[in-house]
């Protein structure tokens, strides 16, 4: 749920409404988020999520195509391939807390 709602960053960019930066987005959506039965994520589940959010950075050969996650969130709205591969690894990142607590 937290992953398809971060994926909706690149969409609201490309409807013209100005999200805020993309880590401070997740963040917030991380400390409002439930899980897929309905209840709150627990406090591991929110720290470790916070983490690896904190920790995300796009490699070498990435960085070469992109300025910064929320160039990836753009492009990866356009549906460029290479951006939605990253944002499957920052969603596989965010989805490997689940559990935890």
């Amino acid at each position: 749920m937290l992953a398809v709602a971060v994926v909706s960053l690149g969409f609201l960019t490309a409807c013209g409404t100005a999200p805020p930066p993309s880590d401070e987005l997740a963040h917030e959506m991380i400390d409002a988020a439930n899980g897929p039965d309905g209840e709150p994520l627990s406090e591991a589940e929110r720290d470790c999520m916070h983490e690896q959010v904190d920790d995300f950075e796009l490699t070498d050969d990435e960085q070469a195509g992109f300025g910064d996650l929320d160039d990836v969130f753009n492009k990866a709205a356009d549906g460029q391939e290479a951006a939605m591969e990253i944002v499957a690894r920052f969603q596989a990142d965010l989805t490997s807390c689940r559990g935890l607590g």
